[in-house]
C-alpha cells in the first residue's frame, strides 16, 4: 500500500483476456478496526472500457456494505464469506473461469 511500511504484499497478479482483465492485490496489514482480519484486498474482474464485471474487496468505507463484499456490474453489493485470502482468491479465479477464460 502506498506509503504504508507496515503492509506486506501477499498477492499481486494481472492477466488480460481479450476485452477483459483481472487484477488481484492483497496485503497483510496490522489488525485494526478497519481491517480486523489483518488483510486488505481487491480482486477485480473488469473490462478495458472501465466497467466492472465483479470485484471482491474489503474496503471498509462502502455505506451499508458488509466488511467482506462483492460488487457486481449491476452496481449491487453483497456480502461474501471470508475464510482467508487464499480461499477467496480460488473462488474469484473459479468465477472468472466460469466467464469463459482459461486462467490457471
Amino acid at each position: 500500500m502506498d506509503g504504508d511500511n507496515s503492509a506486506t504484499l501477499l498477492l499481486r497478479e494481472r492477466e488480460n483476456f481479450d476485452a477483459r482483465y483481472v487484477e488481484v492485490k492483497a496485503w497483510d496489514v496490522p489488525q485494526s478496526e478497519r481491517y480486523p482480519d489483518g488483510v486488505k484486498y481487491s480482486f477485480q474482474y473488469g473490462e478495458f472500457d472501465g466497467n466492472t464485471v465483479f470485484r471482491y474487496d474489503n474496503f471498509p468505507d462502502h455505506p451499508d456494505a458488509p466488511h467482506h463484499h462483492k460488487h457486481t456490474e449491476d452496481s449491487d453489493v453483497e456480502g461474501v464469506e471470508f475464510e482467508g485470502v487464499a480461499k477467496l482468491f480460488q473462488q474469484f479465479k473459479k468465477e472468472v473461469n466460469e466467464h469463459g477464460h482459461d486462467w490457471i
